[in-house]
């Protein structure tokens, strides 16, 4: 427990560069704070791939990340997490993914073309 209050002081949680984000995404994030720079507003990026809906939202310097995966109006899936352990980009040959890294055992790794994927992923922490 100590480890995570000491890590709290830390504003610089996520160590993906807000251009990685954006490139993933492929379009810009609305911002809470218009004139507050990354990593210390909470960024959103909406996508559609047709009825499916993808609300994305990040507080960097927090590590805040809340996602919302929908068909339609129905809700399929809902993340919602407080204290990330990182946010990591990855583009392997052009193939991009952004791991959610909830905790060093457990992360989410999300791609967003050519559709909305989410795989979800738990080691034992033996």
């Amino acid at each position: 427990m100590a480890a995570r209050s000491t890590r709290s002081l830390d504003l610089t949680v996520i160590t993906t560069a807000e251009a990685d984000v954006v490139s993933f995404f492929e379009i810009e994030p609305k911002r809470l704070d218009a004139d507050i720079p990354w990593p210390y507003n909470t960024f959103i990026f909406e996508i559609m791939r047709g009825e499916i809906s993808l609300h994305f939202s990040i507080a960097p310097s927090y590590g805040d990340l809340a996602l919302r995966l929908q068909l339609g109006d129905a809700t399929i899936y809902e993340l919602s997490a407080v204290g990330i352990d990182d946010l990591r980009y990855n583009n392997d040959s052009g193939r991009e993914t952004l791991e959610i890294r909830l905790r060093e055992s457990e992360s989410l790794w999300l791609r967003v073309k050519p559709g909305i994927t989410i795989t979800h992923g738990v080691r034992s922490e033996i």
